[in-house]
């Protein structure tokens, strides 16, 4: 599937779900920072035309952005946030039923195929094509089914408008997308946005502080959130981390 990373399955037993998963990811969870650092070194290759005058300060930005922990390629990556949203699906199956439904950030696909065994009709959005890759090889190896997919990021205003294109949605799924205290804002206006009358926006996160921040102020703004624990230690490593997944609903207008 990728010629770019070796690649390992590992088999994950979720709580609800009909069979056990397997997930295909990087046998080495760093090959795509490792591959995209690489790439923000490389200079521009001097054979090829160039659409617009290189900008000097672009590499410099780029790798400012990588050394700040903004949109660095953690799809790779089997989060536990991502691994609780699933099972909270899977315990629940009627609510994503039938809803047109969007997730934000799908890296390695799990809550997507958990989504689509619960059949919801998902649109599965990330910044980057390769966990887009990932996510389709992966929900139709564990569900047969694959989501419909979009290379967006939601933090721009571009991919917002991206998003609020293909809305409104009955079911909203987000698994530790906040990372930085500018998401805050944007993505409280995001979500009434992309919401349908009714409809509800689940968030899972591991208790990071600009999470904790979200949450309070969205419980400001009146969203009703009916939130559930997950604790435990998680694959592949091991480690415990408590998790919160948020089923927030929006007051009525």
């Amino acid at each position: 599937m990728s010629a770019r990373y070796l690649l390992r399955d590992l088999t994950l037993a979720l709580p609800g779900a009909a069979h056990p998963y397997i997930v295909t990811l990087p046998a080495d969870p760093n090959a795509p920072l490792d591959h995209y650092a690489a790439t923000l070194r490389k200079p521009p290759d001097p054979s090829l035309p160039l659409a617009s005058p290189p900008r000097a300060d672009a590499a410099a930005a780029a790798r400012e952005a990588v050394a700040s922990g903004r949109h660095m390629p953690y799809w790779g990556l089997l989060w536990p946030s991502g691994l609780a949203l699933a099972e909270a699906l899977l315990a629940d199956p009627a609510a994503a039923r039938d809803p047109r439904a969007l997730e934000l950030g799908c890296g390695l696909g799990v809550t997507a195929a958990a989504a689509l065994a619960c059949r919801a009709r998902l649109i599965a959005a990330d910044t980057f094509a390769e966990a887009l890759l990932f996510t389709r090889h992966n929900t139709l190896r564990n569900t047969g089914a694959v989501p419909s997919t979009r290379l967006l990021d939601w933090r721009t205003e571009a991919g917002r408008d991206a998003c609020r294109a293909v809305a409104p949605f009955g079911l909203l799924l987000a698994a530790d997308i906040l990372y930085e205290q500018d998401d805050l804002a944007p993505l409280l206006a995001l979500v009434p946005a992309l919401l349908a009358p009714g409809g509800r926006f689940w968030l899972a996160e591991p208790n990071r502080r600009v999470s904790r921040a979200f949450v309070a102020a969205a419980q400001a703004a009146g969203w009703r959130d009916d939130p559930t624990v997950y604790e435990r230690a998680w694959p592949p490593d091991g480690d415990t981390v408590r998790v919160v997944v948020h089923r927030f609903t929006l007051p009525s207008i």
